[in-house]
C-alpha cells in the first residue's frame, strides 16, 4: 500500500481506528528518536570526562562570537 493509498483511506476510517494509528506512529517515532538519543549519550562518554570551561575559554568564545558578528555586518 502506497502513503497516497494510506492518505486516501483515513478519512474512512472511525475514529478508534484512527487513534489506534496516532499511537502506533506515535511509538515508532519515539523509537527512532530513542536511538539517536542514545547514539548521543554514547558518544558523549566515549568523549571522556566533562570538565568546566575555564575563564580563558569563556573568553576565547566571546571573542570569536563578536569576530562573527562583525563579519556579519
Amino acid at each position: 500500500m502506497s502513503k497516497a493509498d494510506i492518505l486516501e483511506q483515513l478519512p474512512r476510517l472511525g475514529s478508534n481506528e484512527r487513534q489506534e494509528i496516532f499511537d502506533r506512529l506515535c511509538e515508532l517515532q519515539e523509537s527512532e528518536l530513542h536511538a539517536t538519543h542514545q547514539q548521543w549519550v554514547d558518544e558523549a562518554l566515549k568523549s571522556g570526562p566533562a570538565t568546566p570551561a575555564t575563564e580563558a575559554d569563556w573568553q576565547g568564545a566571546l571573542r570569536r562570537g563578536l569576530a562573527r558578528g562583525a563579519k556579519s555586518r
